[in-house]
């Protein structure tokens, strides 16, 4: 993430909280990164210095407006105007990430061998949830390569219990 996109995001967040409207602000976000995963070329559009600032503006407000809120398509066109149009996937990125510190909630991305049984997830989340004090939303993937175990990052913390990671400590010491 880049220090541009998270000074958009910090704003966007800062006009969010005037408002009280944080969660609509995030909803509003999912719409923008709709229009940009439904048509790939709409980013590059958006960034085309063969179009005229006022033209891509102008496609920005087409899309948007009347979907988001007043304040987001104004930032929004902005980013367009100052050249910024390929920030706005890690500005969104950057603003959920500031929604979640609000509300003291962090992500957790964990890997598994097998699919997670939802007791397993609730049992997972709530010890997350006393070691790191803050609610932890889970985000769980599949990988067979991990052979057992899991794999949970989250804070900058990689706690790794897989099968995989204890051979490869075993492997390292037989090769020491």
């Amino acid at each position: 993430m880049t220090h541009t996109s998270r000074e958009y995001a910090e704003a966007l967040f800062e006009l969010a909280a005037e408002d009280g409207q944080e969660a609509e602000y995030a909803e509003a976000l999912g719409i923008v990164e709709q229009a940009l995963e439904e048509d790939k070329d709409f980013l590059n559009l958006l960034a085309s210095p063969a179009i005229s600032r006022k033209d891509r503006m102008d496609v920005v407000s087409a899309v948007l407006k009347g979907r988001i809120p007043e304040k987001m398509l104004a930032l929004l066109r902005m980013m367009v105007f100052r050249g910024r149009s390929r920030d706005i996937p890690r500005m969104i990125a950057a603003f959920r990430e500031l929604a979640r510190e609000a509300r003291h909630e962090s992500e957790a991305q964990v890997v598994s061998a097998v699919p997670l049984t939802d007791g397993e997830k609730d049992s997972l989340r709530e010890k997350l949830e006393k070691r790191f004090e803050r609610k932890i939303i889970l985000n769980c993937q599949v990988d067979p390569a991990v052979l057992g175990g899991i794999r949970v990052e989250t804070e900058g913390r990689v706690l790794d219990g897989t099968l995989r990671a204890r051979l490869q400590e075993i492997k390292e010491v037989m090769n020491s």
